[in-house]
């Protein structure tokens, strides 16, 4: 009877556990904040141009947003996160939406543009006493790397030119090459390396807060933002890390 009712409870404390992750994953979904399969579209990266020109199209957001749900993700997705394509939704292309229905659909995203554009402002810098700086010796918190996840994804844009594009160095391995987790340390015995690190946590802290301190070869002309440092608390470079790191 105990060994009954002990199983009882724990399958019930897991049902409880389930129903509260898909609970929180369906409040991301419905805001557009993205999920496990898909990403964001409630972020500034969509509507600012960023996205459209990561992945090289010259149309406007609204003809991109209604392409995508029209005909299914027109753009690779191969070394991705999202290596799933998105399938065909409208009547014209094999699916089952009419006109006025994706026009709908898209006119819901679009709602989203004042919003996501105000959140992903340049954010202001921090006080120095709460920004990360760029001491890359300094020791961060523990990283969160799901938090870090919803960073490089959303406000922050990380993904939009080293997950959905390799405009930037990609973190994911692509078969032939190991992702950034890996690959970080390996940089450091790299005999170009001319950065400070000593360890891979220490090179992608110092990619993120310094990141003329070393120009990965092929990715000298890219302009990534050197702003981080006055941007980032500890704890947020932390859990960049951490999602960085589960590259593998």
């Amino acid at each position: 009877m105990k060994g009954s009712i002990v199983l009882g409870t724990l399958g019930l404390l897991g049902l409880m556990g389930a129903l509260l992750f898909v609970t929180i994953n369906e409040v991301d979904r419905m805001q557009g904040k993205g999920t496990p399969l898909a990403p964001a579209l409630n972020t500034a990266s969509l509507f600012d141009g960023s996205r459209l020109a990561a992945v090289g199209y010259a149309g406007t957001v609204d003809n991109y947003v209604r392409g995508t749900i029209s005909a299914g993700r027109p753009v690779p997705s191969a070394g991705t996160n999202y290596p799933q394509r998105m399938p065909t939704w409208g009547e014209r292309f094999g699916g089952p939406l009419r006109d006025d229905q994706v026009d709908s659909l898209v006119a819901f995203v679009m709602n989203w543009e004042d919003r996501a554009l105000a959140e992903g402002a340049a954010a202001p810098e921090l006080p120095a006493d709460q920004a990360v700086g760029t001491d890359i010796t300094q020791t961060l918190p523990s990283g969160d790397a799901a938090r870090g996840r919803t960073l490089a994804e959303g406000t922050l844009g990380c993904a939009a030119c080293h997950t959905l594009s390799t405009l930037g160095p990609a973190w994911a391995g692509d078969g032939t090459a190991a992702g950034i987790g890996p690959r970080a340390a390996l940089r450091l015995d790299e005999p170009g390396y001319s950065g400070a690190a000593a360890t891979a946590e220490q090179y992608l802290l110092e990619s993120i807060v310094d990141p003329n301190a070393y120009l990965v070869s092929g990715f000298e002309t890219v302009a990534m933002p050197a702003t981080f440092s006055g941007r980032l608390t500890p704890q947020d470079a932390a859990d960049l890390i951490a999602y960085m790191l589960t590259f593998d």
